[in-house]
Parts: structure tokens; sequence; C-alpha cells
């Protein structure tokens, strides 16, 4: 059996705009982004870059040749490493170590600025299963598999061109057209990429949709507590936007994938080989969109509650607060109509002053204290704005 290449990638949301970045810090090793050039400047020693160029197809990319290695950066924020097949177990670690502990430094430094990466996001490991291209009979493939201690939970096969999965790793068999086996690997890794980001979007929603829940459908609130849990709603809500932003960006990127897979007619190996629809895949990018619509929209509607009851307990203190500064005032008008001369400064008459003083902070702590203690019911605000809409 002949191991051919072997390959791994991955997809981030990218623009021509993004290539240009990639191609002037690789090429000439400058950037117009305000970051530290000597520190730019290792990391891309750190690549061993022996030869790079800026190619054109459907789309545009940079081709980069590196001491052991190669690979393509597509100006939609594909990517896709190779390898020569030598010696398979090595590759494979040459591979994940240039590509996590090498290309993605790079990367993430390079675009280090502008918006931020949700936490939810940047927490999560990516795990990229390895794509190894063969020539070889069946059992041929099983073996390898099982020197790699794997086994394969699935075979699909479209003529002489067979496919076997894995865990770690995806097989493709018999494929002897070098062209037609990257088209459909990198439309394979974009594919496989797109669908993980609809994923984590999916769970993440899951998570702030019940964060939001636990804040909103209680029955009370502490006065005390209505910023603390507004400030919570407004953190969901810049989450909630950066990731809204993504998700609205991913459908023209689906688009160009689906119509270059149409031009290299790779709709029926995607199929067979690899059970892949792009119309399956642009329905679940709608049903993510409108679930996060709905997402935002029961975060404003809680925002909005919170923020009636913040004007709420404000008005009740300010009600308060001019109550007992009316009562002030009217008592101090019925003390000087019955002086019999003006007043003059003593130092009893400081000493009162002091008193009021302290007394008027102390009765303005109690009637804030009071309010902060005192429970609102959230459920009657939510029952307001239910109505409004």
């Amino acid at each position: 059996m002949q191991i051919v290449k072997l390959y791994i990638g991955g997809w981030y949301q990218r623009t021509t705009l993004h290539l240009t970045e990639i191609w002037l810090a690789l090429k000439e090793k400058i950037t117009e982004i305000e970051i530290d050039f000597d520190k730019l400047r290792k990391l891309i020693n750190e690549l061993e870059i022996e030869k790079v160029s800026r190619e054109n197809w459907y789309l545009e990319y940079i081709l980069v040749r590196a001491k052991q290695l190669s690979y393509r950066i597509y100006e939609d924020g594909l990517i896709v490493l190779e390898k020569e097949g030598l010696n398979l177990k090595k590759d494979i670690e040459d591979l994940n170590l240039y590509y996590n502990d090498r290309l993605s430094p790079f990367l993430s430094y390079l675009f280090s600025k502008g918006a931020p990466v949700p936490k939810e996001l940047a927490d999560i490991k990516t795990i990229l299963p390895y794509i190894i291209v063969t020539q070889g009979t069946n059992k041929e493939i099983k073996d390898l598999l099982k020197e790699l201690k794997e086994s394969a939970y699935t075979k699909l096969e479209s003529g002489v061109i067979g496919v076997y999965r894995s865990p770690g790793f995806i097989v493709i068999n018999n494929i002897e057209d070098p062209q037609l086996a990257q088209a459909i690997i990198e439309s394979q890794i974009f594919f496989r990429e797109f669908k993980t980001q609809l994923h984590r979007y999916l769970a993440i929603h899951r998570i702030v949709w019940e964060k939001i829940a636990a804040v909103k459908e209680r029955a009370f609130v502490w006065g005390g507590k209505i910023t603390e849990l507004r400030n919570q709603l407004n953190a969901y809500q810049k989450t909630i936007n950066l990731i809204d932003s993504r998700i609205k960006q991913m459908d023209t990127y689906l688009t160009t994938r689906a119509k270059i897979a149409s031009n290299l007619k790779l709709d029926e190996y995607l199929n067979s080989l690899f059970q892949y629809k792009y119309e399956t895949l642009e329905n679940t990018h709608k049903y993510i969109q409108h679930l996060w619509e709905m997402t935002e929209n029961y975060l404003n509607s809680a925002i909005q509650v919170f923020i009636e009851l913040e004007e709420r307990t404000a008005k009740d203190a300010f009600n308060t607060l001019r109550v007992v500064t009316s009562i002030g005032a009217i008592a101090g008008i019925f003390g000087y109509l019955t002086v019999k001369s003006l007043p003059q400064f003593t130092s009893s008459g400081l000493l009162y002053l002091l008193i009021l003083v302290i007394s008027i902070w102390f009765v303005n702590e109690v009637i804030n204290r009071f309010y902060k203690r005192k429970n609102y019911r959230i459920m009657a605000e939510a029952e307001k704005e239910k109505a409004k809409i």
C-alpha cells in the first residue's frame, strides 16, 4: 500500500483583505497593524518558510512551502496543510506541531487586534481529524487504521474511490487525480468546519439562554441586585452580538464554496463519499441564525425589564426623599416664623447644623438600604413587556 499524502486543515471567516495582510507579513515581514514587530518576525521565522507565492484559482490563495510541508491559505479563511507520505506517525506529529505551535500562534497574533473572540469560543479546543490519501486494498486500509489504533465506523464508495472514517482519521483510497483529490479534501474540510461551527453556536445558544432565563424568570429580585443583574445581561448581549455577526457572515462563504463545488462537479463525490449536501448545510445555517434572533429578542426583553425596575427603584427612593425633604423644609419655615430676632452664629448652632447633616445622611442611607432590600416582582414587569409586544 502507498500513502500518497497526509492533510490537516481548518476554516475561520476571512476576506481578501486578511489575505493581503498575511501576504505582506509572510513575504515582506511588515504589517500596518499596530503590534510588536519583533514578536511578529520571530513567529514568522519559526514557520521556516522556503518559498511563498500568491496564486489565483476560483479563490485567491497564498501557497507556502515550508521546510517539511506545504499549505494553502485561501481568501475565505480555509487553510489546508499537506505532507508527502513518508513516515506516517512522524508526519502526523509534524503536521500537528506545525499547525498548533507555529501557524496558529502566528495567525492569532497577526489578527489579535479588532473585535474580540467571545470567551465561549476562545476556550474551545479544536480537534482536527487527519485525512490520508492512499493507494491500496480494503484489507491494507483496515491494517493501516489498526496500526493507528483506530477502527472505521463507516465506509463509502463511488466507483473505485473509497472513503473510510474513524474518530481521528479519514482515509481516501484509490483517487488517482491529484487535483480532484485536493478539491474534494478542501470541500470536505470546509464543510466539516462550517458544520462544527454551527454546532458550537447551537451549544452556546443553550448555555446563554439558560443564563438569561435564570435572571429573567425568577419571581422576585432585591432592589440592590437589580443593577448587578442588568450588568450580567449586558455582558451576555456583547457575546450574542459578536456571535450573531459571525453567523450572518457565514452565508456568503457557503454560497461561494457551493458554486466552486458545482463548477468542479464535486457534488456527486461529496454526496456519495461524504454524504454532504450544501443545500442541507444552508438549511442548518438558516435554522441557527433564526435561533440566535430568538435569543437576541429574549435578551432584549429581559434587559428592558431590568431597565424599568431600575427606574422604578430610583423613582420610589426619590419620592420618599422628596417627602422627607419637604417635611424638613416646612419645619424650618415654621421655626423662622417664631423667632423674634435674626439668627446668630453660635457653637450650639453649629452643633445643631452638624447633627442635622448627619441626620439627613442617616435618613438617606436608611431609605437607600430599604429599597435595596425590598423585593420587586420581576414577572409582573415581564408580563408588561409581553403586553407591549
